[in-house]
Parts: C-alpha cells; structure tokens; sequence
C-alpha cells in the first residue's frame, strides 16, 4: 500500500512541476522545449529593460535638482542597485538550481512567507511600471494629436483607447527569451531617437540660449528624494534581470552580462542626461518628458514616434514578470490549466482585464514624472534596496567568506528606507499641491 501511495505521490509532485512550468513560461504550451536566450539575446533584452521610459525622467530630476547634486546622488544610487543585485546572483549562484528565480530565492531564505511578500511587492512594481508606461502613450498621443480636444476628458479616452489596442496583443508574449528580436528592433527605434535628441541638445548649447543658467543650476537640496525616486526606478531592473537570467541557456554567465551592460548604460545615463539639462533645461518648466521638449516639426515628430514605438515593445517586459506571478495563484491556476478546454482563451481574459484596469489607471493620472518617482519610492526601494540585503544577509549569516560587513548591510539599508520614504512624502506633497 505504501509502495501504490508513494507512485502516486511522485506522480503528482512531476505533474504539479510540469505545470508550474507552464506557469512560468519555461515550457510553453504547444509541449515543445523551452526557448533559451543566448549571451547576445540576453544582453538586447536587458539593456531594452534599462533604456524605457526612466530615461524620460531622469533630465526632469536633474534638472529640479540641479544636475551637480543629480550626478552625485544618481551615482551612489546606481552603484548600490547594482551591488543589490550582485548579492542576489550570488545567492542564487549558490543555491545553483534550474529557474531560480526572485521569489523562488526569497522563499529559500525566508520561506512561504518571504516568497509570498515578495510575490505581491513584485506584481504591484512590475503592474505599476506598465501603468507609466501607458500614461506616457497617453501623453504621446496627447502631445503629437494636440488639438482642442486633447485636454478633454474625451481627448484622452480616444488616446488611452489607442494604447490599449496597440499594447494589449504584445502582453500575451510569454518566453523573456522571445524578446530578442523584438528587443532588437526596439533598441534600435530608441537609439534613434537619443542619437537625434543628443545632437538637438547640442546645437542648443552651441546657440547659448539659458546655456549659463542651465549649467550654473547646480543643487536643490530640498529637491533630492525626486532624484532618488527616479533613479530607483529607471535604474532599478532586478526583478527584469532575475528573469532573463533565469531563460538564459547558462545562467552563470549572467553577472558578467549584467555588469557590462550596467556600466554601459550608466554611461549613457549620465551623458544624456547632463546634455539635455544643459541644452534644453529651461524648457523643463512646463515639460516633464524630455521627449517632448523639441521643437514642433516633422522631424521631431518622426523621432518621437520612433521612441514612442520603441517604448510600445518594451511593454511586455514589465508586464510578464508580474503575469507569471499572477498566473501562479491557485485559483487562477486551476482556472487557466492548459488541460482544461478554452484555457488559452480564459488566459487572455484575464491579462485582457488587467490591461484594461491599469489603462484606467494611467488614464487617471496626469504626472508622468511623479508617479516614476513615487513608484520608485515605494517598489522601487522595497524591491532593489531592501529584499536583496535581508536575503543575502540571512543566507551567508554564517558564511564568513561570502558575508559582508554591517556597515555595507545597514547602510544600503539605510539610504534605501529613508530615501524611499523621502521620495514618497516629496511626491505626495507636490501632487497634492497640484
């Protein structure tokens, strides 16, 4: 008898495997083997992850902030959201199992409910990065259709309808390693863009006009928790990172990657940043997107639609992190199971409905640049600063060799809860003021 209930038992243990699995996109559907990104595909999807809609930004927070106090806040920031990551690599390095991923590697350190907590913090995070993405095509449509109607409430229904139908058939991509090409192309679009907005920043600066006073605006102290905010969330790709390494063909090879591409847009962050501060800051006034900051002419609206394209395929990066997730609760489990007749359809409601849910959320907020600082503040911190030091200081506790000082811990710690805190209370008080 023992021997019957054991088979069975093991029988339901591979069954329960084979569709988490399913879950989280590592074997699709059709039962055919998992797509696995190479080094290369891996790379493209992660600096598409990195060059979004933060980039947008992060000249707005310079600018407030004044850039000389940005640079020195952004590089602390960028350097310990690395580190983060790095320490979570390493834990999951050592645990040196198949599809590790973030909540997999909180649940080895703090069990059901570490990985739970971390479940819910990821879905809101990843939904909330969607959510600014959908309020920039809004704004996208809204400045390139400018007319009497697009400061009505009916003008930005047709434009968040418009979003939604372009975006919606992209959220139903499942495999991260899928995103290559199409990472590829979006890269290049936005490429396109900073190339022209680089060199429009340029000839501004070579004509002199509020040169001297964009480049003399060096610090605004009481404005740095937007320059924190937003870096959190425009520099902030751990749970991206943790799910392209895990459809990467040799995840090992995955701190290597993130490292070069890290240092390569970090690079890339600061020039663009600093130049379109310099170039164009004075047009910040009024113009949190530096997109939307160049002249009105046929060519800026070509390039604003290259970006705007380019940004439309990087949506169901921030999307399908937070749907697998989704996906993985038990009842929806038992509702969307592959076995079950309809199920691809029932599937496609469901993200269809929560597509449409954060359109009304976008819809309802006007800031682009505010909601990026409040949702870094809030996810952002939680997510990049504070799970990875819990969970690596909890897992090499007593490990010597791979433990860090307290003074690294807490202080990494201490800069994201209090500039996490900061950044919210800043955010409130300037949207409530509005």
């Amino acid at each position: 008898m023992s021997q019957v209930y054991e088979s069975v038992n093991n029988q339901n243990q591979e069954a329960e495997k084979n569709f988490d699995q399913v879950y989280m996109h590592q074997k699709p559907y059709t039962g055919k083997d998992p797509v696995k990104g190479t080094y290369k595909d891996s790379a493209m999807t992660l600096i598409k992850g990195y060059v979004g809609s933060g980039i947008l930004a992060m000249p707005f927070s310079f600018y407030v902030g004044g850039w000389l106090l940005a640079v020195f806040i952004f590089l602390i920031s960028a350097y310990m959201l690395m580190l983060c990551v790095h320490y979570l690599i390493e834990v999951a390095n050592a645990e040196n199992k198949e599809n590790q991923g973030l909540t997999e590697v909180a649940e080895v350190t703090y069990g059901e409910k570490g990985k739970q907590i971390t479940k819910v913090v990821l879905i809101a995070y990843q939904l909330g990065k969607a959510v600014a993405y959908l309020i920039f095509f809004i704004s996208f449509f809204a400045h390139i259709f400018s007319s009497a109607d697009s400061q009505s409430g009916a003008g930005n229904w047709i434009y968040l309808i418009m979003a939604f139908c372009i975006v919606l058939p992209l959220s139903f991509i499942d495999n991260m390693a899928r995103f290559a090409k199409l990472s590829l192309f979006a890269n290049t679009l936005i490429l396109v863009g900073l190339v022209y907005i680089t060199f429009y920043d340029f000839y501004q600066i070579l004509e002199g006009d509020g040169i001297k006073e964009n480049v003399m605006n060096l610090a605004h102290f009481e404005q740095f928790p937007m320059i924190i905010g937003v870096t959190a969330y425009g520099f902030g790709v751990l749970p991206l990172a943790f799910a392209i390494r895990v459809t990467m063909s040799e995840p090992t090879q995955f701190k290597n990657l993130f490292n070069v591409v890290s240092y390569f847009n970090l690079g890339l962050f600061l020039a663009f940043t600093l130049l379109s501060v310099w170039g164009l800051g004075s047009r910040m006034e009024t113009q949190q997107i530096i997109l939307f900051c160049l002249d009105k002419n046929p060519l800026s609206y070509v390039i604003q639609i290259c970006y705007a394209f380019g940004l439309i395929c990087s949506y169901p990066l921030q999307v399908l992190p937070a749907f697998q997730q989704i996906e993985r609760i038990e009842k929806l489990k038992n509702y969307i199971n592959p076995e079950l007749k309809y199920s691809s359809f029932r599937r496609l409601a469901i993200r269809s409905l929560i597509n449409l849910l954060l359109g009304l959320i976008g819809y309802s907020i006007p800031k682009f640049a505010y909601f990026v600082n409040i949702l870094g503040a809030i996810g952002g911190a939680s997510l990049n600063f504070l799970f990875p030091i819990l969970i690596h200081k909890k897992y090499f506790e007593k490990d010597e060799t791979k433990r860090k000082s307290k003074f690294i811990y807490y202080g990494i710690l201490t800069f994201g809860i209090c500039g996490g805190l900061c950044s919210f209370i800043y955010t409130i008080v300037k949207l409530t003021s509005h």
